[in-house]
C-alpha cells in the first residue's frame, strides 16, 4: 500500500494507465473506502473517460512538465520531465521519446 499511495501521489491519483488506475482505486477502496485516497481517485476518473457521438473514449498521451517527487532511485523510477506518459501531464510514469544515460 505503500507503494501504492506514492505512486497515486506522484501521478495525481491518475497512475500509468486506464488499467492500473482501476487496480490502485480498487487498492485504496479496499484498504479504507472512506479515505482520502479512495476519494481522490474517484475524482480523477473523469481524466480518463468521456461520451462522444460514437461512444465513449478513453483519452490518453500528454507531455509530462515535471520530475516526480522524492529520491526517484528508491522509487525505481527516473527523470520525467519532457517525456510522453501512457495517461495525462500529472502521470509520472512515461515512455521517453528521447534517449537517456543511464
Amino acid at each position: 500500500m505503500e507503494h501504492i499511495h506514492y505512486e497515486d501521489e506522484n501521478t495525481q491519483y491518475i497512475c500509468l494507465g486506464p488499467v492500473n488506475k482501476v487496480l490502485n482505486m480498487i487498492c485504496c477502496w479496499v484498504d479504507d473506502p472512506n479515505s482520502m485516497a479512495n476519494q481522490l481517485h474517484l475524482s480523477r476518473i473523469k481524466d480518463y473517460l468521456w461520451v462522444a457521438e460514437d461512444g465513449m473514449k478513453i483519452q490518453v498521451f500528454y507531455q509530462v512538465r515535471d520530475d516526480s517527487s522524492g529520491n526517484l532511485s528508491f522509487w525505481y523510477r527516473r527523470i520525467s520531465k519532457g517525456g510522453w506518459p501512457f495517461s495525462t501531464p500529472d502521470n509520472g510514469w512515461l515512455r521517453r521519446l528521447q534517449s537517456q544515460k543511464v
